[in-house]
């Protein structure tokens, strides 16, 4: 993303979250927070100047965000991946191996990217992935990136950052347990129980 960008973030997430926060640092013009969990997006509205937008208020959330952007988004970072919901066909297609993960995120991504835009995709998609919307993107000049995070690239620069205060990446901490309580931190995170969003095991 580029200074003065429209960014659009599926899923608030840890990720998400800080992928927002760090959207913000960089000097987009403008973050929307997209997911379906109210107290993710509730964290996600803390941050200075962005919108948020629950996906299940809208029949089609990636058409509304390309109306509420005037054409759509200069960024979309999907941050949901094969985490997403899923429709029961889709359910049924990943327990056969048909496909993987829900189709819902890169679908809104596709509808609410601008032409010549550029889609992320963070989220991880590890199996195969039917009906992905290629002659959309194609036809309208999208930029694809994707790929696992090459972290090690990035930690030095990053911590130096937060080591001087210019970066807070703790906020999104919600739960400090030992790492005897492992299961139950597991079980909070995976099951979005007790408005949880990171959980970080001490031994």
């Amino acid at each position: 993303m580029k200074k003065d960008d429209t960014v659009v973030v599926l899923g608030c997430g840890p990720v998400g979250l800080l992928t927002i926060k760090w959207a913000i640092f960089k000097g987009a013009k403008r973050v929307i927070a997209v997911d379906c969990v109210d107290y993710r997006l509730n964290h996600a509205k803390n941050y200075k100047g962005v919108e948020t937008i629950n996906l299940e208020d809208y029949d089609d959330t990636g058409e509304y965000i390309k109306e509420l952007t005037g054409g759509g988004a200069d960024v979309v970072i999907d941050c949901v991946g094969m985490d997403g919901k899923m429709s029961t066909f889709e359910k049924i297609e990943s327990m056969l191996k048909l496909q993987g993960g829900s189709k819902s995120a890169i679908e809104i991504a596709s509808r609410s990217i601008r032409k010549y835009g550029t889609v992320s995709m963070v989220g991880v998609y590890g199996a195969r992935y039917n009906l992905f919307p290629l002659g959309d993107f194609f036809s309208r000049n999208i930029t694809l990136k994707m790929g696992q995070c090459p972290a090690q690239a990035y930690v030095d620069p990053i911590l130096k950052l937060i080591k001087e205060g210019k970066f807070d990446a703790t906020d999104i901490i919600t739960h400090k347990l030992s790492l005897d309580e492992g299961t139950h931190a597991y079980d909070i995170f995976s099951n979005k129980k007790d408005n949880c969003i990171k959980v970080i095991l001490k031994p």
